[in-house]
C-alpha cells in the first residue's frame, strides 16, 4: 500500500515518523487482524459500500499510535504524506469522515474485538518464547479523565474516581499489567476507576503458574489478594518493602536490605519501558472516552501495539 495523496516526489524523504510507522506496518500482523474483524463488519448489501477493514483498521491504529480523535485523524491523513501512506489513500474521496471512524471503533468495542486483537499478539509472543509464565511484574498507572461537566448529562464521567497520589488528586482510570519478568512484554491487563488499589486487581494480572511475583510498595501482602485456584506452592513474592524498615536493622543487615531491594527494583523497572512506549512514545495520558468498557477497549489495542514496538527494539522478533 505505497500510493500517495501528493504523488512520488518525497517518497524518498524518510522522516522519524515515515520510519516509525513504515517499521509498525512490517510488525503488525494485518491479515490475521483483518480476519478477527471481518465477520462482525457491515456487509454494504444495502446503501453506500463500506470502506475496507483494512483502512479503518490502520485509521484506528493511526489513533492509538499519536492519540488522535476522530475529526483529528481524519485530518493529520489529509495533511501527512506519512499518514496517507500509511493507510494507502491516493485520493480525499477515500478517506472517511471523523462520524464514521468513530462508528467503526465503536463496534469494535460493541464486539470486544480489542480484547481479541490483544490475545492474539500475546499468542505470537507465547509462540515465539517471549512469553514464559516463569515470573510476573505487576503495575499500574493512572491515565486521566476529563473532569469537565459541560457536557449532555452534566456530570463527570461516573465510572472515573478520584484519587490522591503523593500530594497531587487525579481524576480517572488505572491501567493495571502483567509483566513477563524476563522480556518486559504485558501479558495481561486490567482497567479500573483510579481509586482501585493495586492489589484488588493482582488475580486478573497472573497466569497462576508463575514462580515468581514482582511489585513495589503497593502490593505488600499481595498473596492475601490472590484466588485459590491462582495460588502456587513455593512462589516467591519478590515486594519492594518499606524504606523506613532498613532503620530497624543492624548496619551488615541493612547492607542486606539494600542488596536485596536493588535486586527486586531492578528486574521491577522493566514495567517503566512498558509505560513509557504508551506515555510518551504513543501520547496516551488522558482518554478521550467515557466508562469503564471503553478504557478496557483502548488498553488492550494500546498494550497490544506496545508489544510489538517492545518486542521489535529489543531484537526478539524476527
Amino acid at each position: 500500500m505505497q500510493t500517495t495523496l501528493f504523488g512520488d516526489a518525497f517518497q524518498s524523504a524518510k522522516t522519524n515518523k515515515r520510519r516509525f510507522l513504515e517499521k509498525m506496518d512490517s510488525l503488525i500482523p494485518w491479515q490475521d487482524w483483518v480476519s478477527i474483524i471481518d465477520p462482525i463488519y457491515y456487509e454494504g448489501v444495502v446503501g453506500q459500500k463500506p470502506y475496507p477493514i483494512e483502512l479503518m483498521l490502520r485509521i484506528h491504529i493511526l489513533q492509538n499510535f499519536y492519540d488522535l480523535a476522530d475529526m483529528a485523524v481524519m485530518n493529520e491523513i489529509l495533511d501527512s504524506r506519512a499518514f496517507s501512506d500509511f493507510c494507502g489513500v491516493s485520493s480525499p474521496k477515500e478517506v472517511p469522515n471523523g462520524d464514521t471512524i468513530g462508528r467503526f471503533r465503536n463496534l469494535l468495542i460493541e464486539n470486544n474485538i480489542q480484547e481479541q486483537l490483544f490475545i492474539q499478539v500475546s499468542k505470537i509472543l507465547q509462540d515465539c518464547k517471549l512469553i514464559l509464565k516463569k515470573g510476573t511484574i505487576v503495575d499500574s498507572t493512572i491515565i486521566a479523565s476529563p473532569s469537565s461537566t459541560k457536557n449532555a448529562d452534566r456530570q463527570r464521567d461516573p465510572k472515573a474516581h478520584s484519587v490522591k497520589k503523593g500530594n497531587q488528586w487525579y481524576f480517572g482510570y488505572k491501567a493495571h499489567i502483567g509483566v513477563d519478568k524476563d522480556t518486559g512484554l504485558v501479558h495481561h491487563v486490567k482497567a479500573t476507576a483510579a481509586n482501585v488499589h493495586d492489589t484488588e486487581a493482582v488475580d486478573d494480572l497472573i497466569h497462576g503458574d508463575e514462580d515468581e511475583l514482582y511489585g513495589d510498595l503497593g502490593y505488600l501482602n499481595v498473596e492475601e489478594h490472590i484466588s485459590e485456584d491462582k495460588q502456587k506452592e513455593g512462589r516467591e513474592y519478590n515486594i519492594n518493602r518499606r524504606r523506613g524498615a532498613k532503620k530497624k536493622l543492624e548496619p551488615n543487615d541493612q547492607l542486606v536490605f539494600e542488596i536485596e531491594e536493588y535486586g527486586k527494583s531492578t528486574v521491577r523497572s522493566k514495567v517503566e519501558h512498558v509505560f513509557g512506549v504508551v506515555k510518551r512514545l504513543f501520547r496516551f495520558r488522558r482518554t478521550w472516552y467515557r466508562g469503564l468498557r471503553k478504557q478496557q477497549a483502548k488498553f488492550n489495542m494500546i498494550f497490544a501495539l506496545a508489544n510489538l514496538y517492545l518486542a521489535n527494539k529489543k531484537g526478539l522478533l524476527a
